[in-house]
């Protein structure tokens, strides 16, 4: 079951099994992106998976959403893999992190 870890203006939506999360779905409303939100919503996700003691986070990012690839290489992680045709024909990127 997916859980969520929320600011007012967004969201990060994942799954947590053990000491492994994946993240589902980052969110920022479009009229407050681009202001650092972004990044302190990832911040206060990553505090909250060392508190409970997650070691290895992964997501998967279109290869043509570039801000997003910023944010989560801003935050550490790392590509990992690159996965055809994942997203309707566009190329997905897998991302790691280990904390």
């Amino acid at each position: 079951m997916s859980e969520k870890i929320e600011i007012e203006k967004g969201f990060i939506e994942f799954i947590q099994v053990a000491d492994f999360a994946d993240i589902h779905d980052v969110f920022i409303e479009e009229e407050h992106r681009g202001l650092g939100l972004g990044n302190f919503l990832m911040q206060q996700f990553l505090a909250e998976m060392k508190a409970r003691n997650v070691r290895h986070v992964t997501l998967e990012v279109r290869v043509d959403n570039l801000k997003a690839i910023s944010l989560y290489e801003k935050s550490g992680f790392e590509k990992i893999n690159v996965r055809k045709n994942y997203y309707q024909g566009i190329d997905g990127i897998l991302m790691s992190l280990d904390i």
